[in-house]
């Protein structure tokens, strides 16, 4: 059932809505529109036949009997339509049956046409010359002096009526249309108007996963609120799960670190052979206990809050750290930081990143690493580059990955760039490597500007 709901109906809430007043407002219209139709058909043949019996009142009004018996009018309607052959607008005169007088429009509609109405009193609709489907008016009288009914017969024709009628109908359409759009779009505003809460709470739910904020606000309407304080609890528990695993794993790798240290002195004392085995897998374990409390400092855009690192500051502690680290392979380690770039995030993941990322420049670099930054929009784009060798395109990939090294005689666990690229996945960033201009390795991240 939940397939076929699917099936038929939009995912977008709007449309849904949208869909649903089309559903009951189309059919409204259209009915609407046939009432209307039907009650002007009505109206128009109502004054059809007021038409009519005006015109046999105005016959019955000059007709008389003579002193010979026969019909007299003396006058007959002025309408010039009754003058015009096959106009459709026919009067007849009859007495007895037998037309005695008939419009000059009515020349040749004989006394057959009364026929049909021998059994039929009031309006009829007949077919008149030419298969002209009419609406006549039938009425018998008897005059003073005589001594047979007179019967009165006007007539008019029925497309004139349908014409009005179809002339009408299009009217209606164009504005039960111009209606329909019209509620359409007023439909659209609504629930556009309806649904922007929805829109701001995701807008918060957002700024909570960038780190800006720390709970939903409470400025939503009764039907929102309760979904916004369960997000708010389920907060509020997720991160006391966070941040409770964290102090459970620090506390682990921390205690891990003493008996490591036993275990690599008694490892020292032993015949080079066993010493070199268990050496290797000591360092192995030793290596993960970083890598886990590396993890663990990478607090992320929901701890960090509303952290603004200035880049400058950052930049300077690294730039003294690693020219004592480096100093004596002389190399010219250069920062251009754009003034009041700052980075929207906590500063220990801010020097996790940049960290590792000019360690491993100054590790391979000859003689030189560059390092810019600058703001763009809202995002900020930090390029560090070295004129070391270079990493080739087919292992850009590869050597991202969990403890991957290209070359094992340079010092370091592998572990570096995978904990970069966590802590960038982490501020919904991205980390690039391509080429440099200075010949070497070109490392491009781009974060959150605060």
């Amino acid at each position: 059932m939940k397939r076929i709901v699917g099936t038929f109906f939009p995912h977008s809430l709007k449309l849904r809505l949208m869909a649903a007043a089309a559903l009951w407002a189309v059919p409204v219209l259209v009915l609407a529109g046939i009432l209307l139709l039907w009650a002007f058909r009505a109206h128009l043949e109502d004054r059809l036949d007021d038409q009519l019996a005006a015109y046999q009142r105005e016959l019955l009004a000059a007709a008389s009997i003579d002193e010979s018996g026969a019909l007299k009018l003396d006058y007959i309607p002025a309408d010039p339509r009754f003058a015009r052959v096959f106009s459709g607008w026919y009067w007849q005169a009859a007495v007895g049956g037998e037309v005695v007088r008939q419009s000059t429009s009515a020349g040749p509609m004989g006394a057959g046409a009364l026929k049909l109405l021998s059994q039929v009193s009031g309006v009829a609709e007949i077919a008149g010359p030419g298969g002209r489907e009419l609406r006549a008016f039938r009425r018998d009288v008897n005059l003073p002096g005589g001594t047979r009914p007179v019967t009165v017969l006007v007539a008019a024709p029925c497309d004139e009526l349908e014409a009005d009628l179809a002339q009408f109908a299009r009217n209606i359409f164009i504005v039960f249309a111009t209606l329909g759009v019209a509620f359409l779009i007023g439909v659209y505003l609504q629930v556009g108007f309806g649904l922007r809460p929805l829109s701001l709470l995701r807008g918060e739910i957002a700024d909570i996963r960038n780190g800006s904020a720390e709970h939903l606000s409470t400025a939503f309407p009764d039907e929102i609120a309760p979904v916004v304080d369960e997000v708010n609890a389920l907060i509020d528990h997720n991160r006391h799960l966070i941040d409770r695993a964290r102090n459970e794993a620090g506390n682990l790798a921390h205690a891990l670190k003493n008996p490591l240290s036993v275990l690599s002195h008694e490892i020292g004392a032993l015949e080079p052979e066993r010493r070199d085995v268990l050496d290797a897998q000591l360092q192995s374990i030793a290596g993960q206990v970083e890598r886990i409390l590396q993890r663990i400092r990478a607090a992320g855009p929901s701890a960090a809050g509303h952290s603004r690192t200035d880049l400058a500051d950052v930049a300077d502690d690294l730039a003294f750290s690693l020219r004592t680290i480096y100093r004596g392979r002389q190399i010219d380690l250069s920062f251009d930081i754009d003034p009041g770039t700052a980075f929207a995030g906590d500063r220990g993941d801010l020097v996790e990143m940049l960290g590792n990322l000019c360690d491993n420049a100054c590790k391979w670099a000859r003689s030189r690493v560059a390092v810019r930054a600058s703001r763009q929009g809202g995002r900020l784009t930090v390029a560090i580059e070295d004129d070391g060798p270079g990493i080739a395109s087919a292992a850009r990939q590869s050597v991202m990955a969990r403890g991957q090294r290209l070359d094992e005689r340079v010092p370091g666990s592998g572990l570096g760039l995978d904990i970069v690229r966590e802590i960038v996945a982490l501020y919904r960033g991205r980390l690039e490597l391509g080429d440099s201009a200075l010949g070497g390795l070109r490392v491009d991240l781009d974060l959150p500007a605060a």
